[in-house]
């Protein structure tokens, strides 16, 4: 057991950030205590991001044999047994569990200790009656959903997205209250699989993406069947006798009704600090979270919160920034880097660097947008995936600042407009790349041709000159 002094770093939080933190850290040399209360890898590992991602597989390949005839084919009602698909998930995610595992952990020279912790001082952690002192304490907590108070909510039988993988039998009429990036995802995913699918939004959908890129979204859902309806409050919730879900929706002066066999619930998240007892840390808040510095520092020197806990959003960000954090714990912090926002639906959203609002506040009127449509790439035509496009957002000197992808493969292009974002390459020179034929990455060169058409000064970079700007 882990007490008293010699623990450089304690973990509270098993997840993607928590190990990533882990690992880290003992690769640095520091000695290690991991303290997790429930299942090892999180909710994303368990609950929420890979089952998500395993359940929009099944989706995707109903949907290829849906639209089979869209590259010659024939097609025909795909045959879908729900069991069969929740359990291809579980057994997934046992597949996967050896590498998130206390043994696996505790062989790269983590100490693992289970149970619920707390804090009884400003550099102590009891974890059910056993003190932990350490140097440093990293929270790595993670998230819960946020359930609405929504008149009638309390007696119906409904679903989060953590628990809607418990369905093993195919719902006719799936109600998705919230259209964030998990409420569409997840109403893509049934929809595709059979099911009658209505998302309801109060606000907008996908809020704070870009809407040039969401609209292509929109249109797509809706294409396959998606009900939406955006701008619509829940008047009330109510259950019947022959189990039915019944919601009363308003927007603007006109209500009506919609009935459903099954409700999700995907409001959106929020920082799971329950019982940690932040305020005997001395953790300063502001409102209901922790005031955080760079690096997800606290106002205790000796902690920091990275991953969900701290507001990041995506296993990735998660895992980047706490890795950070291990970082600045030991002096080797340089910078924040670029982390890319995702969204999961398909065709997906993922963007990186600079908005078109971030650049019209610090540009004013001088940077340049340059789209270009993914069905003018040959990949797309050969693949009948035309749907989707790139924003570049470029400074006045012709530097990538920002990008945007939608398409079947955004999260695999935006990584190259990060590394030029972080290379400052101008769109020019990220032309010079050479890309695989025939890829979705040929929209690169396209869009610099584009560009270098109205911009005579502007050619494309040679090999060499690209080759040392990607260089250290």
């Amino acid at each position: 057991m882990a007490q008293g002094d010699g623990i450089d770093l304690c973990i509270i939080g098993a997840g993607p950030a928590g190990i990533a933190a882990a690992q880290r850290a003992a690769a640095r040399g520091l000695r290690v205590v991991l303290v997790e209360a429930g299942e090892f890898g999180g909710v994303a590992h368990n609950w929420g991001a890979l089952p998500a991602q395993a359940l929009a597989a099944a989706a995707e390949r109903a949907h290829q044999i849906r639209t089979a005839r869209d590259v010659g084919l024939g097609t025909d009602e795909p045959r879908i047994n729900f069991a069969r698909v929740n359990a291809r998930i579980r057994a997934m995610i046992e597949e996967a569990a050896p590498t998130v595992s206390p043994e696996h952990l505790n062989g790269r020279g983590i100490e693992i200790v289970k149970g619920k912790a707390r804090f009884t001082g400003p550099a102590a952690l009891d974890v059910d009656g056993r003190l932990i002192k350490a140097s440093h304490f990293l929270i790595a907590t993670g998230s819960r959903p946020v359930v609405p108070e929504i008149p009638g909510l309390d007696g119906v039988p409904f679903f989060t997205p953590e628990t809607i993988f418990e369905l093993t039998r195919r719902p006719s009429h799936l109600i998705v209250v919230g259209a964030g990036a998990t409420g569409l995802a997840l109403a893509q995913s049934h929809l595709r699989l059979g099911a009658q699918v209505t998302v309801v939004e109060m606000l907008e959908p996908l809020a704070g993406e870009d809407t040039e890129l969401v609209d292509i979204v929109l249109r797509r859902l809706r294409a396959e069947g998606l009900e939406l309806h955006m701008h619509t409050g829940i008047v009330s919730i109510a259950g019947s006798d022959d189990e039915e879900i019944t919601l009363d929706i308003k927007a603007g002066p006109d209500e009506e009704q919609i009935t459903g066999s099954h409700l999700l619930v995907a409001t959106g998240r929020e920082a799971d600090f329950e019982g940690l007892g932040l305020e005997d840390a001395r953790v300063r808040m502001q409102g209901r979270r922790p005031a955080l510095a760079r690096f997800g520092r606290t106002s205790n020197r000796r902690i920091f919160i990275v991953g969900d806990a701290a507001g990041h959003d995506g296993v990735h960000a998660a895992r980047h920034s706490a890795e950070l954090a291990v970082d600045a714990i030991t002096g080797s912090a340089s910078g924040e880097g670029l982390v890319p926002r995702i969204v999961h639906t398909s065709p997906a959203i993922a963007w990186v660097g600079m908005t078109e609002a971030g650049a019209r506040a610090a540009f004013k009127d001088r940077f340049e947008i340059v789209r270009m449509a993914l069905a003018q790439t040959d990949a797309a035509r050969a693949r009948a995936q035309p749907h989707g496009h790139a924003k570049i957002i470029l400074d006045s000197a012709g530097r990538v600042v920002g990008a945007g992808v939608v398409g079947t493969t955004a999260p695999e292009l935006v990584p190259v407009f990060a590394l030029a974002i972080a290379r400052k390459m101008n769109l020019s020179e990220l032309g010079g790349l050479t890309v695989p034929y025939a890829s979705f990455a040929q929209i690169i060169q396209l869009a610099a041709a584009e560009y270098a058409a109205s911009h005579p000064q502007a050619r494309p970079a040679g090999w060499r000159r690209v080759l040392k700007r990607l260089l250290p």
